[in-house]
């Protein structure tokens, strides 16, 4: 299987980096936590790299890419493998974890039903602007997910064409839906079956992954209104702060933030956005701090965030109640990440959700 790059820009489906601000500020605490462990921040990335991989125009054939292509998309860095005598490097490869993970993943989106929450166009209104749903929707990631094995001359290995005794030694898969996956062992040099420290067979690393995006999926992922346009840098950056979650999530909402303009929330939904469970303030404003000085270095944001303390809004003549009561987060997404296009401009708390489960008008 040749190697192939991720392009450095594509479309993604906007609810990868919007679901969690988006339950999160509507309260479905249950789907948030599944969404939470299904699509981990790991496993997010990985869909981002593999669709830099994916021609868009045949989102819906089946996908063939090398586990070495998606980890070197995500920005993992390779190792020596062996030096030859006078101490030459022989070759550079991926650590065999970062391959099981790539192909676990996959096993994991297979058919995995997930619910997640989506902001799609339903019509036009008599005035001319856009009439949204909004609201929770079930679907999967990936329809197809399969092992691509080729022989010792680089000729594709088909399970079908196994005899019953080769088949019966393969590694089974149950899905939740659809046939199973079968697995080829991995063997040692006496030809005997590896086994894991857990007793379970150990698969041979394939030579690269077949897969197939659900309809859904690729459906928002072309439509205008419900993808959003990633960049194959900002997937590498990401993955060097996946041991910093809460600097991981503040850039990502900073990435999919809908409008162009300022970024503002206050202290409170902050954290719940950023799901930080400390009840110790000082560590608190310590990771938000550090969270905001690493988005910096990396220039997702393009200056210091700004910090509005308790009272600096004052109450409005008409209302008589502060626009903000608590501290104030304000900042802005660098330049060099604005899709090039016109974006949707949100009127509230900026990482929260618009009105859900009914039609609605675009604000401008």
């Amino acid at each position: 299987m040749k190697s192939r790059h991720a392009v450095t820009s594509f479309l993604v489906p906007q609810f990868l980096g919007r679901a969690e601000a988006d339950m999160t500020a509507r309260g479905h605490g249950e789907q948030l936590e599944l969404f939470r462990e299904v699509l981990t921040r790991r496993r997010r990335l990985q869909i981002y790299a593999m669709m830099g991989l994916t021609d868009p125009k045949q989102m819906d054939k089946l996908q063939r890419a090398r586990a070495a292509d998606i980890a070197d998309a995500m920005g993992y860095e390779r190792i020596i493998k062996s030096r030859r005598e006078g101490g030459k490097r022989d070759h550079l490869v991926f650590d065999q974890y970062i391959y099981k993970q790539i192909e676990d993943t996959g096993l994991k989106l297979r058919r995995k039903p997930i619910e997640v929450f989506t902001r799609e166009p339903v019509g036009v209104m008599k005035n001319g602007r856009r009439k949204w749903r909004t609201g929770l929707v079930e679907l999967s990631i990936l329809q197809e997910f399969g092992f691509d094995y080729e022989d010792e001359d680089g000729n594709p290995i088909s399970f079908d064409s196994l005899k019953k005794d080769e088949k019966d030694k393969l590694i089974r898969y149950e899905a939740d839906k659809g046939p199973p996956l079968y697995a080829i062992p991995a063997v040692d040099e006496d030809g005997n079956v590896i086994k894991n420290d857990d007793g379970t067979i150990r698969r041979r690393p394939a030579n690269g992954l077949l897969y197939r995006w659900s309809s859904r999926f690729a459906e928002l992922s072309q439509d205008r209104a419900t993808n959003w346009v990633f960049y194959l840098e900002a997937v590498k950056i990401l993955r060097r702060y996946l041991k910093k979650p809460v600097s991981f999530d503040l850039m990502e909402k900073t990435l999919f933030w809908r409008g162009s303009g300022q970024i503002e929330i206050g202290h409170d939904k902050l954290i719940a956005h950023l799901n930080i469970r400390s009840k110790d303030t000082k560590r608190v404003q310590a990771t938000i701090d550090e969270a905001f000085s690493d988005a910096l270095k990396e220039g997702i944001i393009d200056k210091p965030v700004t910090v509005r303390e308790a009272g600096y809004y004052k109450p409005t003549p008409k209302t008589n109640w502060p626009r903000r009561k608590d501290k104030v987060y304000q900042w802005h997404r660098a330049a060099k990440w604005q899709p090039g296009r016109k974006l949707i401009t949100v009127a509230d708390d900026s990482l929260e959700a618009f009105n859900a489960g009914k039609a609605e008008s675009m604000k401008s």
